[in-house]
């Protein structure tokens, strides 16, 4: 009796070992099979949007013409840093520039319906939407500065302890100083009326630094006494489907390249500069 409950433990036992071989193998190819299936259909929709990109010879864009000096319409029609930027963009990639007004608020929507192929307007990266949309890499940082004269010891946020700040009142300016008020020592604010006025402060000595925004300190020569350094990067990028990556790759590649020729350095200076 015993020998016969031994048998059958050991047919049980076994059955399920060699069940088990065999299904494990199986379960493994078919999900490779799942996702080479998947990534060949990928590659071929990337290959398609490619093919159908130069075959209407244009690049869509969805714009958010409201915000000078980045984006806007003029009697000239759709002028700024970002229609320039797009322009290049299309240049080196042998398109013409076709503009779709969007908005801000619906520019996913236009891109995830195939409306535009790419958004640019002043866009910051969004880490909830990149497991469907994808980001450039950045063409301009849109953060405050923290502006001290060179001859200060004033190099980052964390020398501001026992300084006194100018700041605009009620600007993002006076929000970000307070906020940094609270976790430095003995850090005093000097509010006045507007960035122009903070900026002259410093320049009178009544305080050692302000933070005003980038277009202000865009006017700031470094090579005349002025220290100008990004505290809390904003960095503007331009939005395409993540299923695009043929698209990503190549203006990756051509900012890149405006970077190198000295391109979209003077694209930022003719729309920053003065403004």
């Amino acid at each position: 009796m015993r020998v016969r409950r031994r048998l059958a433990w050991v047919v049980q036992v076994h059955g399920k070992w060699y069940y088990w071989l065999i299904a494990v193998p199986l379960i493994i190819m078919v999900a490779v099979i799942v996702v080479l299936n998947q990534a060949e259909q990928a590659q071929a929709l990337a290959n398609k949007q490619w093919s159908d990109l130069h075959q209407r010879g244009v690049l869509r864009v969805g714009i958010d013409p409201g915000s000078q000096p980045f984006s806007f319409y003029s009697q000239n029609g759709w002028e700024g840093l970002d229609a320039d930027l797009t322009g290049e963009i299309a240049h080196r990639m042998g398109l013409r520039v076709q503009t779709d007004p969007v908005g801000y608020d619906s520019m996913y929507d236009a891109l995830h319906l195939w409306q535009v192929d790419i958004v640019v307007s002043a866009v910051v990266a969004d880490p909830s939407r990149t497991s469907e949309f994808a980001y450039t890499e950045s063409y301009f940082d849109a953060g405050p500065r923290l502006v001290s004269l060179s001859t200060s010891e004033i190099r980052s946020i964390n020398d501001l302890a026992n300084k006194r700040i100018a700041v605009a009142l009620g600007s993002n300016a006076d929000r970000l100083a307070r906020y940094w008020e609270r976790r430095l020592v003995n850090v005093s604010l000097n509010e006045v009326n507007d960035e122009a006025s903070s900026i002259d402060e410093v320049r009178k000595g009544e305080a050692q630094a302000t933070i005003v925004n980038v277009l202000a300190a865009s006017k700031l020569d470094t090579r005349t006494g002025w220290r100008v350094v990004s505290i809390a990067p904003q960095p503007y990028v331009i939005a395409l489907r993540r299923d695009n990556p043929r698209l990503l790759a190549a203006i990756n590649s051509i900012l890149n390249s405006m970077r190198a020729d000295g391109t979209l350095q003077a694209i930022v200076a003719r729309w920053t500069d003065g403004q």
